[in-house]
């Protein structure tokens, strides 16, 4: 069955999930890989489209919300055909949990992969799996990039000293 769809249709489909600079972060970009921050429930829904993590279902913004207040959270889409048939997904979740100290936030260990059907791959799997189809420094400097954002955004909320006077 072959579904036709007028220039009209498709420019209000267009307008509907349009996302403007405020509410994305592209974190990192190379001709294989790009890493997106989602900063509001609709760019969850664009850049995670597709896929079954919870912050991307549309009828629900408290879940990507409550996501968002209580860590770090990236989008890094495949870009490339090659590598999305070589990785067996074209988009991959990376999620921290709200780090408690700068030293806690700065460990690798803590970032959590979850592929496109919301399953977890454990960091060194997915770390190994990028090693073999050539992208480990790319993903490597992503998952860098990532911390670093994440470390950022939580000691942006540390409220002011109080000062005696």
């Amino acid at each position: 069955m072959k579904i036709v769809v007028t220039e009209s249709q498709l420019n209000l489909l267009v307008e509907k999930y349009k996302i403007v600079d405020q509410e994305r972060i592209k974190l990192f970009e190379t001709e294989d890989f790009l890493l997106v921050i989602p900063l509001t429930h609709t760019a969850s829904c664009k850049y995670g489209a597709n896929t079954k993590w919870c912050v991307t279902e549309k009828d629900d913004d408290d879940m990507f919300k409550r996501h968002y207040k209580l860590a770090g959270l990236g989008f890094l889409i495949v870009k490339s055909p090659e590598m999305h048939e070589q990785l067996g997904n074209d988009k991959f979740a990376f999620y921290i949990n709200k780090p408690k100290t700068v030293s806690a936030a700065r460990n690798p260990e803590r970032v959590v992969v979850y592929d496109d059907l919301g399953d977890i791959i454990p960091l060194r799997l997915f770390l190994n799996m990028v090693d073999r189809v050539g992208a480990y420094e790319d993903i490597k400097n992503a998952l860098s990039e990532f911390m670093v954002y994440t470390i950022d955004k939580f000691s942006e909320e540390t409220p002011p000293q109080i000062s005696k006077k």
